[in-house]
């Protein structure tokens, strides 16, 4: 073989290597948590999230909205396969009263949540990854 050929040999093996390299660096939900904060927009009242994503798909936490007027408890999956995820949230004490949630899963791990519900309707709710104090990874 030639330098060159070697060299564009060497070329396409990267970039064939880079796609299945770039799939194993996304981040899909699992042992992760999901903690968000945030004011009230438009129609949509201030949220409050704690969410754990176990290593089997489920998720599971707290939401509040309305300033914690409303706290509920949410349970749910990922599908990893199809980078989208949904709960249902049961507000406390008011088993009547549910929220449906669901949305997409980014590249980066963060969600894209939609929130449908008694007093709630909020679109593409950006809940990130929380990520611990400084050097706690």
């Amino acid at each position: 073989m030639t330098r060159h050929t070697t060299l564009l040999a060497s070329a396409l093996a990267l970039i064939a290597l880079h796609g299945p390299a770039e799939a194993a660096n996304v981040r899909l939900p699992e042992d992760r948590m999901y903690v968000l904060h945030s004011k009230a927009i438009g129609t949509c009242p201030s949220l409050d999230w704690h969410i754990a994503a176990q290593p089997d798909g489920t998720l599971s936490g707290l939401i509040a909205w309305d300033n914690m007027k409303s706290i509920a408890k949410a349970t749910g999956r990922v599908d990893r396969q199809n980078r989208t995820f949904s709960m249902t949230a049961v507000v406390v004490g008011a088993e009547e009263r549910k929220a449906a949630i669901d949305g997409q899963v980014r590249k980066d791990g963060w969600l894209i949540a939609n929130v449908r519900g008694d007093r709630i309707n909020c679109s593409t709710i950006a809940v990130p990854i929380y990520a611990g104090p400084p050097g706690s990874k």
